[in-house]
């Protein structure tokens, strides 16, 4: 791993044409840095139901599981309409127990945020 470390994706709000072509961008972009890349599913659902819930439903994403997803329908690490913003420190608190430096959103109806886990 590199000092660009742990990057965690989900995508959060209803389903966008596209999306799997960002996480599969996102996926190797961040690879070709050194990142080791983690999936989130479910957007942000399970994160909100805290850290024991959390390592179930996430994956290691690596070159072969998004270098063609983008001719798939549909979010190949699925979506939920969930909002984290609504409680202060809850999405970093989630984001610390995943150990990513930080985690990015794509999709939804609030703007991608980055969250850095408490020092």
């Amino acid at each position: 791993m590199s000092d660009f470390g742990k990057v965690g994706i989900l995508v959060g709000g209803g389903p966008a044409p596209g999306i799997n072509g960002v996480i599969g961008a996102a996926t190797l972009a961040a690879l070709g840095r050194g990142a080791e890349v983690i999936g989130i599913l479910s957007g942000f659902q399970h994160l909100m139901n805290g850290p024991d819930e959390i390592k179930a439903h996430t994956r290691e994403l690596v070159r072969g599981d998004v270098i063609s997803i983008h001719m798939r329908g549909g979010s190949v690490l699925q979506t939920s309409r969930a909002n984290p913003t609504k409680e202060p420190g809850h999405l970093e608190s989630c984001v610390a127990a995943l150990g990513c430096g930080s985690a990015r959103s794509a999709g939804g109806p609030e703007p991608s945020r980055a969250s850095d886990p408490p020092a």
